[in-house]
């Protein structure tokens, strides 16, 4: 009766490394075929093979989007892929969280040593991630709360230990 369940979906914007990875690895291939027709034959194969790995398993994994899926007080996280292939990365339990806060906030400074940060928000710095600490497991996760429904969720879940400031 008292369910909840929310969707949201979060654009990762591209890293600064994205691009110029990309033009390494398609001038590899390149590299390859040129070096097959004029050089050595048996390099043609092996770009063909380099590139066809590149074009369905590499290269898709530049373009990617988050989905964050609220269901009764957890949260679980998947990554989309090119729009087309979908991982479930994990599934967490709000109620784990000692505090949710966004980034640069005051009461995330004793959390800030020691602790091994996984990063599920959209890498933009105009839009600052709410950083959730998970203090048993050691752990910052990073999530783009900015869809309200899904903010007043985990505030409802965690009211004294979710920070909006």
């Amino acid at each position: 009766m008292g369910d909840v369940f929310i969707e949201v979906l979060v654009k990762r914007n591209r890293k600064a490394t994205d691009v110029p990875m990309k033009i390494l690895l398609i001038s590899f291939v390149v590299l390859l075929f040129v070096g097959g027709i004029l050089f050595i034959p048996l390099l043609l194969p092996l770009g063909l093979v380099v590139g066809l790995v590149e074009w369905f398993f590499i290269l898709p994994r530049f373009d990617v989007e988050y989905e964050y899926s609220f269901v009764n007080g957890e949260i679980d996280i998947d990554v989309i892929y090119s729009k087309e292939k979908r991982k479930h990365l994990e599934s967490i339990e709000v109620d784990t969280f000692e505090c949710v806060a966004p980034l640069g906030s005051h009461e995330l400074d004793r959390f800030q040593h020691d602790f091994t940060v996984v990063d599920y928000s959209a890498l933009d710095p105009a839009r600052k991630p709410y950083v959730c600490v998970q203090a048993k497991e050691r752990r910052l996760i990073y999530l783009q709360l900015e869809d309200k429904e899904l903010k007043n969720a985990i505030k409802n879940r965690l009211p004294r230990k979710f920070f909006d400031y």
